[in-house]
């Protein structure tokens, strides 16, 4: 006679089984969303050019419409740039690295991936729709079709940044230039608006929320961490708090080095060069991240240092 199974063996399986039918559906429905994203993106562009140039023209001349129609080439290009690298660069996994070279490099902070088979660095995560450990990962992300870490965090960052740029300047310059878009009682039935109506409340849609994800972002790159990090440093701190401690991330290198790290931009003119597009090899390897040394903390504080 069969044994009969454990009631919480049955809810585990029944989650895991969820949870691995959710991961498969992540991942093949982000080709969907990049496409998605690509359509959106090229509707905008052509109801600008086709409503708002045309009355730029009209309204300021020829040189202020060329003027436009450079700077919104300028922000398009940037954003299929950033967003197709981020989507196909590899963000780095310890699979893509030397055994040899994980296991020389392996100290007490690291831990063990049973999925991988392999040491996983400190800010590696083991992504479960990618099914890979990714170095230093943020987030999987749907709408890029990939794990967002080492090697593609910056395109990730810099897309997020033209996203806010353009949707910004979208939604001005339609509201600016398209007849009766700011009275909107002037548009009356006219089905020759609504398209431009439809492209400035969605503008304005993505632009507040690009404020809310790029803003969030600059936090993480300016503190030293990645969305993944943030929610385990935080508990760190909260249980240091409690212990009469303060709790200190090692990765912390202040916001002018973190800013230079994750963009690979150096010399004096770094706080600018970091806009540029860039196809170089991220440089570092992904799992040997420089750190503050403890020496270099202030004295005379009682403080928690240690490894994530």
């Amino acid at each position: 006679m069969a044994r009969k199974q454990p009631a919480e063996s049955k809810c585990e399986s029944c989650l895991n089984s969820l949870t691995s039918c959710l991961d498969r559906g992540v991942k093949y429905v982000g080709p969907f969303f990049v496409a998605l994203a690509v359509i959106l993106i090229l509707l905008d562009v052509y109801t600008f050019f086709k409503h708002v140039v045309t009355e730029i023209v009209r309204q300021s001349g020829l040189m202020v419409a060329c003027v436009h129609v450079a700077w919104s080439l300028w922000l398009l290009f940037n954003v299929f740039w950033n967003q197709m690298h981020c989507t196909f660069t590899s963000p780095g996994t310890t699979l893509e690295v030397r055994e040899e070279a994980l296991q020389s490099a392996m100290t007490y902070d690291w831990r063990w991936c049973r999925k991988c088979n392999r040491g996983k660095p400190p800010l590696a995560h083991h992504c479960s729709v990618c099914n890979r450990c990714v170095l230093k990962m943020d987030h999987h992300c749907v709408w890029m079709a990939n794990c967002v870490g080492f090697n593609n965090y910056r395109f990730f960052v810099l897309f997020l940044f033209y996203m806010w740029m353009g949707s910004l300047y979208s939604a001005v310059v339609f509201w600016l230039h398209v007849p009766g878009l700011s009275r909107l009682d002037d548009m009356g039935g006219d089905s020759r608006g609504l398209l431009p109506f439809f492209m400035f409340v969605l503008s304005c849609s993505i632009w507040m929320a690009m404020c809310v994800l790029f803003g969030w972002h600059v936090w993480l790159v300016l503190t030293g961490q990645g969305t993944i990090d943030y929610l385990d440093n935080s508990s760190r701190a909260a249980e240091a708090r409690a212990a009469g401690r303060r709790w200190v991330n090692p990765y912390h290198l202040g916001a002018a080095a973190n800013w230079r790290e994750t963009f690979d931009v150096w010399g004096p003119w770094w706080w600018l060069t970091w806009v540029l597009p860039s196809r170089r090899r991220k440089l570092g390897n992904g799992y040997d991240i420089k750190k503050v040394s403890p020496k270099d903390l202030p004295p005379g504080q009682d403080m928690v240092f240690q490894g994530i």
